[in-house]
């Protein structure tokens, strides 16, 4: 399983302040500057929608979203997820030069503004000689996908932008919820699982997928109302996956396995339930095209014609962020 995503940051936005002693790069006199709370603790950093560098896809998508086009995003260490390739394509379209992971040479050349990240381990490794590079700014991916567009609407001074945007998810989670609250899907108990070689991996309540899930008006099999483990997702033996049974079953697959739902498995008793693979990057992560993309795979697996989203849906999901 990969551990991708560390970090306990809370988004608290604080006041404008001046440069402190503890700042990690020299600031050019005169800008703006913000003083946030990253997932490694308070950071001042200038405020610039130009010359950023985005450390992986997924923060170069969340930027892109709020109308701030970094100049470069390393791909992803990871392979065989459909939002990766979505996201590639998608910043590709906007003149987003991609570029190989973890390589500080590579950033230094391009003299950045401002270096943004998730709080990925690699990235974490690797801060303190990023930080001889250019301000930087660890974003921690369990947070509400809203509460990371307010960071990084406060950094790039997109905070309208941000408010709008979220304004505008929030009213396509009210519809479907309301969708699901006149069906019979009303309240259903939905359980999020994966294929973790001998064992299976359930997730919790405390990513974004949870926090959705409750937005909809769905449960949680009991097992799986917790927040889940520190990477927001529990290893359980084959044989506990009695425990998991819902109304309604999702299986993650992609770069973290098959699907484990295949097969009707005699120890995940699915008979009555509404069972559908879905990609695990999109349902891990909590990015605003995760929030489309999770939404369009609820849609299509309880009303339409079952067919979660593929790479093929990017363009059509993130029109999505347009209302």
């Amino acid at each position: 399983m990969r551990t991708a995503l560390r970090g306990l940051a809370a988004v608290t936005l604080l006041a404008v302040t001046a440069c402190g002693p503890g700042d990690a790069a020299p600031r050019q006199p005169g800008g703006p500057e913000v003083t946030v709370r990253s997932a490694v603790g308070e950071v001042t950093l200038p405020v610039t929608d130009t010359g950023i560098w985005a450390l992986d896809e997924a923060s170069a998508l969340h930027l892109l979203s709020l109308g701030v086009r970094p100049t470069h995003a390393a791909r992803n260490a990871y392979s065989g997820d459909e939002i990766v390739t979505a996201s590639y394509a998608l910043l590709e379209e906007a003149g987003v030069e991609l570029v190989p992971p973890q390589r500080p040479e590579l950033v230094a050349s391009a003299e950045p503004a401002l270096i943004v990240g998730v709080d990925f381990p690699a990235h974490h490794e690797q801060r303190a000689q990023l930080e001889q590079i250019a301000p930087v700014l660890l974003t921690d991916d369990n947070l509400p996908w809203q509460e990371q567009l307010a960071l990084l609407g406060a950094v790039t001074g997109h905070g309208e932008q941000a408010d709008a945007l979220t304004g505008r998810l929030m009213a396509q989670v009210r519809d479907t919820a309301g969708r699901i609250a006149a069906s019979e899907h009303a309240g259903a108990s939905v359980s999020v699982l994966s294929d973790c070689g001998d064992q299976a991996c359930v997730y919790g309540s405390g990513r974004a997928l949870g926090s959705l899930l409750a937005q909809l008006g769905f449960t949680r099999p009991q097992a799986q109302r917790d927040k889940g483990g520190e990477w927001g997702y529990d290893m359980v033996s084959r044989e506990r996956l009695a425990e998991h049974t819902a109304d309604i079953v999702l299986s993650l697959v992609g770069s973290i396995g098959g699907d484990l739902v295949a097969g009707d498995s005699p120890l995940l008793d699915t008979s009555r339930a509404v069972t559908a693979p879905v990609d695990f990057g999109a349902w891990y992560g909590s990015g605003t095209l995760n929030l489309v993309w999770m939404l369009h795979d609820l849609e299509a697996i309880l009303f339409d014609d079952g067919k979660t989203a593929t790479a093929a849906e990017a363009g059509r999901l993130w029109s999505r962020l347009d209302g």
